[in-house]
This record gives C-alpha cells, sequence and structure tokens, in this order.
C-alpha cells in the first residue's frame, strides 16, 4: 500500500477508537462493556501496526 492509504486507513482507526471511548462513557450491560473494550483494544493494535508499517516505509529507501 502507498502512504495515502496506509493515512487513510490511521485516519479510520483513530476515528473508531474516539467512537469507542465515547461509547463506554454511556450506560453498557458488561456484556456491552466487554464487546466495546474487545473492539477499543483491536482498533488500537490495528492502529499501531499500520503507524509501524508507515514509520518502516518512511525508512526504506526511495526507488530510482
Amino acid at each position: 500500500m502507498d502512504w495515502q492509504m496506509e493515512t487513510a486507513e490511521q485516519f479510520v482507526h483513530r476515528t473508531n477508537i474516539v467512537k469507542y471511548r465515547r461509547i463506554l462513557g454511556t450506560y453498557l450491560t458488561s456484556e456491552e462493556r466487554r464487546f466495546v473494550e474487545r473492539r477499543l483494544t483491536e482498533e488500537q493494535a490495528a492502529l499501531q501496526q499500520v503507524a509501524g508499517s508507515v514509520a518502516a516505509a518512511d525508512n526504506s529507501p526511495l526507488c530510482a
């Protein structure tokens, strides 16, 4: 993937993280809370993975 797609992916993960944090501030059953917390953790991990691949691409030599 090129850096523009990676940036769009980062945006989506960040947006989802904000959404799940907002939801956690509302009344939820324990089952709903566990689900949202799991999704939040998954989104945070995905964001870290995408950010890591962008950083790795930034450090790679450019093709001529």
